[in-house]
């Protein structure tokens, strides 16, 4: 910062420095010049009025006197008796008695004036387009903080000087930048918001209205009998616990769409990971009469946050149950590589419609073959947790054949 100071000090001083250098070698060569000029022609003018008195004087005397008083012979006595003549008629030393010294020291003068005054011009110049320039950028700079209060971000950096108002200028921008990202993030969180509380509506509308209309036949049918009640309440807590698995589930996702979840990963072999997630689904596929093979590299070390990566792989596991008739197998197979950790799980169910495929991760999107009670949910909230931790999710799907998903986790070391 000192050094970017001193240059700003410096630039103006050797301007001037300069200019005067310039003026002062000007005005020496000028003079230099007049003085020749006029002492020539006050020389010529003594010999012309010498040979006017006395023509008959030879000009080899007088150009001898003058040779003579070039090289300084009997100078000084020369000189003395001259300034005797001179004083005896009331010239002093500091008087003008030959033309061409007052001619020269006018010359010297008005050169030294015109010099100054050049330089005084251009430096006012320079100082005045400094100040013109610096009052433009703090009006510009002013005009963009009012702006500013009305949330408009729109600062350009058209200066790329490195004075106090160029840092001022770069400072500003910075924190608008910040302050755009802000503002943007909390629009995108607002929307969020506003779409996770319609969601949420939406789906639990239909839920209610049933628990509402299980809840009006107990409550009218006083004499109901014992067996067709007990379904009632089962069908009642049914819909209860789907009611908070998707409360649950929407709110994760709002969250995950906010960034406000954050992943701890740690490192474990795939076959623990895998045996979780079985355990979690096993009564679902003793129920479909569906079996879940682990193969490959279970061994294989991947580094993952355990409980959300959990959730995320039991909810595809779940869509593939639920679409695997009874007597099939579900493999989920582990490919360990020194770059990723691979997880392919495949069904041999009904498969995905080929102009649906692309569509299943989106938020309740339900297939033309989706079995009935689904909200469209499960696989978008597993892409949204799998991408959270830093993963990739892909299908590939045969209508008629089956289903295939490859989870795919980066290794950190």
């Amino acid at each position: 910062m000192f050094k970017k100071r001193l240059q700003q000090v410096l630039l103006p001083i050797v301007l001037m420095t300069t200019v005067a250098i310039l003026a002062g070698l000007m005005i020496a060569d000028r003079s230099l010049a007049y003085f020749r000029a006029q002492s020539n022609r006050e020389a010529a003018a003594w010999i012309g009025f010498v040979l006017e008195q006395d023509p008959d004087v030879a000009q080899t005397e007088i150009m001898q006197v003058l040779e003579n008083l070039s090289e300084g012979n009997e100078l000084n006595d020369q000189i003395r008796a001259g300034q005797a003549v001179l004083a005896k008629y009331g010239y002093l030393e500091q008087d003008f008695v030959s033309r061409s010294a007052e001619y020269v020291w006018r010359a010297a003068m008005r050169s030294i004036l015109v010099s100054v005054a050049g330089m005084s011009l251009i430096l006012a110049g320079y100082f005045w387009w400094k100040d013109w320039r610096y009052s433009r950028q703090i009006k510009r700079l002013v005009v963009y903080l009012q702006d500013l209060s009305t949330q408009t971000y729109d600062l350009r950096l058209e200066y790329n000087s490195e004075n106090e108002l160029s840092f001022l200028s770069n400072e500003l921008y910075k924190i608008t930048v910040l302050l755009k990202e802000a503002a943007e993030l909390n629009r995108r969180e607002r929307q969020n918001l506003e779409v996770a509380l319609a969601d949420i509506s939406h789906q639990l509308r239909t839920p209610l209205t049933s628990l509402q209309v299980t809840l009006d036949n107990l409550y009218d049918d006083r004499e109901m009998p014992e067996e067709l009640r007990q379904d009632f309440l089962r069908s009642a807590g049914h819909q209860v616990e789907a009611m908070s698995d998707l409360v649950m589930t929407l709110l994760n996702l709002a969250r995950l769409d906010n960034k406000t979840i954050q992943m701890h990963d740690s490192s474990l072999t795939a076959g623990e990971l895998l045996h979780v997630v079985q355990e979690k689904v096993a009564v679902l596929a003793d129920i479909a009469d569906v079996e879940i093979v682990l193969t490959g590299d279970r061994d294989g070390i991947i580094e993952v946050d355990t409980k959300w990566q959990t959730e995320a792989l039991v909810n595809i596991i779940k869509n593939c149950i639920e679409h695997s008739p009874a007597g099939e197998k579900i493999t989920i197979n582990v490919k360990v590589s020194p770059l990723f950790a691979k997880i392919i799980i495949t069904d041999h169910g009904q498969g995905i419609p080929a102009g649906e495929v692309r569509r299943i991760f989106e938020r309740f999107y339900r297939a033309s073959n989706a079995v009935d009670g689904s909200i469209g949910i499960g696989l978008s909230f597993a892409k949204a947790v799998i991408e959270a931790d830093g993963g990739q999710i892909t299908v590939k799907s045969t209508e008629g054949e089956g289903t295939e998903f490859c989870v795919k986790y980066l290794r950190q070391g």
